[in-house]
């Protein structure tokens, strides 16, 4: 077994979103992911409206924020991800997995609903309990993404229903 240096009495060590060593458990895992989602996505609106601002085609603008954000977004995942993969007493490597399309999705089902080490592994003490804020943030992305999907769906459902009707009332 490994020893780790201990922490002062009472002091708790809060983990850093970005620290490349050390464990997260599935509360933080979601709420890191989604964070960096969110400042990623504004990231990209600035981007966006300084390339619109310096003439920048549209094509050209579209081109370059999806290459940057998306590179960003698979470092910030990647290494949210060892992390994760660390408390479940994994090596960081497994995260590669979420490079390979349709395999990520399941990689990264895996990382949110798998159950971390309890006790130290090898990669380190227990993670820290979670805060307050860090609960609300890991519970309001999935809400997010959910209502996403919902109202894309709903959204889609009435269109092919005008459709629907628009196409019959020719018809007949």
């Amino acid at each position: 077994m490994t020893d780790f240096p201990a922490a002062p009495a009472g002091a708790v060590q809060v983990p850093r979103p970005f620290d490349l060593h050390g464990r997260i458990g599935r509360v933080r895992y979601l709420a890191y992911s989604f964070g960096a989602m969110i400042v990623l996505l504004l990231a990209a609106i600035v981007l966006g409206a300084l390339l619109g601002a310096i003439g920048a085609g549209p094509a050209v603008a579209a081109g370059l924020m999806q290459v940057l954000v998306g590179t960003l977004m698979a470092a910030a995942n990647l290494v949210i991800a060892r992390r994760r993969l660390h408390d479940m007493g994994k090596s960081g490597w497994w995260g590669v997995l979420l490079l390979v399309p349709l395999l990520n999705i399941v990689v990264t089902l895996w990382l949110a609903l798998g159950k971390g080490d309890e006790g130290p592994n090898a990669f380190g003490p227990p993670p820290s309990p979670n805060s307050r804020a860090v609960i609300a943030l890991a519970c309001i992305g999935p809400a997010l993404f959910v209502g996403m999907v919902v109202y894309s769906a709903v959204d889609a459902y009435k269109t092919f229903g005008e459709r629907t009707r628009s196409a019959n009332s020719r018809v007949f």
